[in-house]
């Protein structure tokens, strides 16, 4: 089977760009250690501080963190580090081409009982600075921590899929990825109703009509609240994932941050023939305005993204 440095040697012909993927990817190996002994070694539960979002951090935030800090400083290619448990961006090397912004642990809230959490990350070529929209990565991926550990990879082609063996290796088990077009799933947390708009509101009610309703079909509701293992079942199988804006979130801008989480999500379904949105317009087109900016984001299936942006047209 192809392993991860095979591929990317057909890939790309940028040897920085490929190593800050490695980097990532050995980061996420050793993530993948520490939280299957975590339990053992006593590393769940809360850190006793908060990140720049207000946010409490576990203390397997904090450890994700230091390890991805940890392989990335030891990388001369990479010049800044941002990352969602980290104030201000970090310096790496002078000479690095290329800037990495990461989300080291998400879902985190889900540790405590075992369900699939990631490691998100976004690759920016340093010459275009801290605030670049989405169309400018040069790569995204995350790193997925389930009942197999999965890394998803995209450059400039298609969304590829490895899995981590028991070698250490990340061998390719999907070449091309391909999130079908229609389904009949939808993700999102039904507890942050009240806070919904008209579009969300009128989306979801269409959906849960099924047959009935102007959809026409069935649809299920499934939602983990780990945008990691959320996104993974719809690039394997279809769906949508909707954080909308709403009357809460509004202030902020949004729930979920643009640079280490939407961007680099929506640059993987893309690459796997999905959309995304924020219900105004494409993730990627969004111009950044800070590091931990935050926005909407819908993002999966074609056709129910289109049906998602036809409500907020309508509302």
């Amino acid at each position: 089977m192809t392993n991860l440095s095979q591929w990317l040697a057909t890939e790309t012909n940028d040897d920085k760009l490929a190593s800050a993927i490695e980097s990532m990817a050995a980061a996420g190996v050793e993530i993948a250690t520490v939280l299957r002994q975590a339990p053992i070694a006593g590393q769940t539960g809360l850190a006793g501080a908060t990140n720049v979002q207000g946010e409490a951090q576990k203390a397997l935030d904090l450890i994700s963190n230091d390890i991805v800090l940890k392989h990335l400083r030891e990388n001369p290619a990479i010049s800044i580090l941002v990352s969602e448990e980290l104030d201000e961006a970090v310096e790496m090397s002078s000479q690095g081409e290329v800037i990495v912004a990461t989300d080291p642990l998400d879902g985190s809230s889900n540790l405590d009982v075992n369900v699939t959490v990631g490691t998100i990350f976004s690759i920016l070529p340093a010459a275009g600075g801290l605030l670049q929209k989405g169309t400018a990565q040069l790569a995204a991926g995350y790193v997925a921590y389930g009942p197999a550990t999965s890394l998803v990879l995209r450059i400039k082609g298609a969304t590829s899929v490895f899995t981590l063996a028991s070698d250490g290796q990340w061998l390719l088990t999907v070449a091309a990825a391909l999130v079908p077009e229609a389904s009949g799933e939808f993700a999102i947390n039904t507890a942050r109703e009240r806070f919904w708009d008209a579009a969300t509101k009128n989306y979801v009610k269409e959906s849960v009509a099924g047959e009935a309703g102007a959809a026409g079909k069935r649809y299920n509701m499934r939602w983990v609240g780990s945008m990691v293992a959320d996104i993974h079942r719809i690039l394997m199988r279809g769906g949508i994932f909707l954080y909308p804006l709403d009357s809460e979130t509004a202030s902020k801008g949004g729930r979920l941050r643009l640079l280490y989480e939407a961007n680099p999500m929506a640059w993987l379904v893309e690459g796997a023939g999905g959309r995304s949105s924020t219900g105004q317009q494409g993730i990627l087109a969004v111009e950044p305005t800070g590091i931990h900016q935050r926005v909407p984001v819908i993002l999966g299936s074609a056709e129910e993204v289109a049906r998602m942006e036809d409500w907020y047209r309508r509302s």
